[in-house]
């Protein structure tokens, strides 16, 4: 299936937020950190946890 090689996993992540506000920039800075502790996928990325998988074909696990 040409899957030789090296993995597919990201080396580093990055994003950028331009933001327009009246809104003073401490409430800014607040509000992004806020934003970045209730994000999933951030957090995982922060802090990698296990990732399992499971299969099934016509109703039998695979074994992957």
């Amino acid at each position: 299936m040409g899957l030789e090689g090296p993995g597919a996993a990201f080396e580093s992540v990055s994003f950028a937020v331009s933001i327009k506000s009246s809104a003073p920039e401490e409430q800014v800075r607040k509000l992004i950190v806020h934003a970045e502790r209730g994000c999933h996928a951030s957090q995982t990325f922060r802090k990698p946890i296990p990732v399992t998988t499971t299969a099934t074909l016509n109703g039998k696990k695979l074994d992957v």
